[in-house]
């Protein structure tokens, strides 16, 4: 199931969730970017939709600058929102690489790094719009051969507080190179 959310002035959605990828493609097309730039207040907004979705597996792509210009929500709104979440979020950042913020390793780069470090997704910066759709490819490859690993805390206390894990590998011998993308923690059961 795909959902399109647009973010200019306000994020809109587009098109609710739907199997049609040819209707998602055919609307992407036609998409302009102008107005102010709303991506917190989307990112939100979009995390809000995933409740409602019935795939175990949930993630999120957003492709934008970084930038965030005129949303009501605050980065710290849509960093507790993230955490909360059971969402991956992976983001492709569009950038000049003259005159761009992200080009310099300023905020939109660390903001979309940052969302998808804490989601276990990742964030992709293409030097070329000929670079788009084998990203694309990477991404749906990896989604198709995640694993769902689980645990059961020792911690009891029932604080409701951040609790931070690292997942680590032990690759056996003769494999090819792995990696692993985990959430970086989650909120501990409270009262």
């Amino acid at each position: 199931m795909f959902l399109l959310l647009t973010f200019a002035d306000r994020p809109k959605i587009d098109e609710e969730f739907t199997t049609d990828v040819n209707e998602i493609q055919n609307r992407l097309v036609y998409k302009n970017a102008k107005g102010c730039t709303t991506l917190y207040d989307a990112v939100y907004l979009a995390l809000e939709k995933m409740k409602l979705a019935h795939n175990p597996k949930k993630a999120i792509l957003v492709i934008t600058d970084g930038e965030d210009t005129c949303s009501r929500y605050s980065l710290l709104n849509v960093r507790n929102a993230v955490k909360e979440s059971d969402v991956q979020i992976y983001a492709i950042g569009i950038v000049n690489s003259y005159y761009s913020d992200l080009s310099q390793g300023r905020s939109g780069r660390a903001v979309l790094e940052e969302m998808a470090e804490i989601t276990g997704g990742k964030a992709y910066f293409p030097n070329s719009v000929y670079e788009l759709e084998d990203i694309c490819t990477k991404i749906a490859i990896e989604l198709k051969n995640q694993y769902i690993l689980g645990y059961s805390s020792t911690n009891t206390v029932r604080d409701g507080r951040w609790r931070k894990i690292k997942v680590r590998l032990n690759a056996p011998k003769g494999l090819p190179s792995l990696s692993v993308r985990a959430k970086t923690g989650y909120f501990g059961p409270n009262g």
